[in-house]
């Protein structure tokens, strides 16, 4: 391991090597990782969460809604789950999302007017027929799929007022990631990525909002999509939520979450 140590008078002003050699950031804040992937860490410039499921339990801060089907849905996290993985198990009453939707959700406290809001997490579903699965933010912490198929074509129903984020629907005649949005009960133009998810197997979903509320997406480290105007109303108080459900069969699937991270500007 190298470490890397520099003196006061060789970093640029806004940054410092402190009394015991500690790096320290004078103003803006902390990110790691490539652009598209980059987590930022809490500041005072930066409010920022990154949950790697860590423990027996989940941690207060995260709501879990379910449908009508809730005896058989479930979270938790997995006792095999390396590196710590929260699993979302659906109902299997086989009759739509209002019975078999699980979903994640928190308090209403983000924003995109604080510019910079952000949202990534690291998923797989366990099935990639006759299902649904949002990742990305809402304004609802109860049980809602923010937007979804109108089960005619290519077309969709939101029925959130606001909400952006990453969409699979095998209702929709194309079965891959769509890029969606709405701003105040206005529907952004959807986008279809062209990429289909593959059961059992990780990708990682980033949506970044600017305090104008333009969204851009990033599949797997890379962009996807154009810049999305119009994608949520900037003083919208929002949730991040991630929501998985069977849209017909009466059978049950799962979502494993490794991480989600969060963060905007104070």
């Amino acid at each position: 391991m190298t470490i890397f140590t520099a003196s006061v008078q060789s970093l640029p002003n806004e940054f410092a090597a402190g009394p015991d050699n500690e790096f320290l950031v004078k103003s803006g804040s902390i990110a790691a990782g490539d652009v598209g992937g980059q987590i930022y860490y809490p500041s005072g410039q930066r409010i920022a969460i990154f949950d790697d499921f860590i423990g027996d339990a989940m941690n207060v801060q995260w709501n879990i809604v379910e449908g009508t089907d809730s005896a058989t849905s479930a979270e938790s996290i997995l006792a095999g789950g390396i590196g710590g993985v929260l699993r979302l198990t659906t109902g299997d009453a086989g009759t739509g999302l209002a019975a078999d939707m699980i979903q994640l959700t928190q308090a209403l406290q983000w924003q995109a007017s604080n510019g910079d809001l952000c949202i990534e997490v690291r998923a797989k579903l366990s099935a990639i027929t006759v299902c649904y699965c949002f990742i990305g933010f809402t304004d609802v912490v109860t049980l809602e799929a923010p937007i979804e198929s109108a089960s005619s074509a290519n077309t969709l129903t939101s029925n959130a007022t606001d909400a952006v984020g990453f969409m699979f629907d095998t209702r929709m005649t194309a079965d891959t990631w769509w890029l969606v949005g709405v701003a105040t009960d206005v529907d952004a133009t959807h986008q279809n990525t062209g990429s289909a998810p593959v059961a059992d197997t990780y990708a990682t979903f980033r949506v970044e909002v600017s305090s104008a509320g333009v969204a851009t997406f990033y599949y797997n480290g890379a962009q996807v999509g154009t810049a999305m105007t119009g994608a949520v109303t900037a003083a919208a108080d929002l949730t991040p939520t991630i929501a998985v459900s069977k849209t017909a069969t009466a059978a049950s699937m799962t979502m494993d979450n490794d991480y989600i991270a969060v963060s905007m500007l104070r």
